[in-house]
């Protein structure tokens, strides 16, 4: 979800994403937390309309499931690696937390209140792993 987000390089195209992935009661296009980060990457890449050669790219690299509530529902971190490029490529570090929910066909972002901002720490360090956050990739 956050990849295609800040893949979109775009606030429209961080919209259309939520509006996809959100649950009645969950976060809304004038809400959700990853449309917040794309207007602020935007911001910072001096882009606030999109475009203008910027390229994101969000890869999830580690997961860390920080609660259940039944079978059917998950607060679950993502941390990625985000390569910005406008110019030049600056990479960092980022995570994001979402209440998923099973529909019966696949996961979707629940009702509620967002969850607290996680540790954006580095994917694949001894930080991360200390956090409680695995890998997602296996080597």
């Amino acid at each position: 979800i956050d990849s295609s987000a800040l893949g979109s390089a775009s606030l429209p195209g961080a919209r259309a994403v939520i509006l996809g992935w959100a649950l009645p009661g969950g976060p809304t296009p004038a809400s959700w937390s990853g449309v917040r980060a794309m207007a602020g990457l935007l911001d910072a890449a001096g882009t606030s309309g999109g475009g203008s050669g910027l390229a994101v790219v969000a890869t999830p690299l580690m997961g860390l499931i920080k609660g259940t509530v039944g079978a059917d529902a998950v607060v679950a971190c993502v941390d990625f690696e985000v390569d910005v490029t406008v110019n030049a490529t600056a990479r960092g570090a980022l995570a994001d937390c979402q209440r998923m929910v099973w529909t019966g066909k696949r996961w979707m972002i629940g009702p509620g209140a967002e969850p607290a901002d996680p540790p954006s720490v580095w994917p694949s360090t001894d930080l991360a792993r200390e956090v409680g956050y695995r890998d997602l990739r296996r080597g």
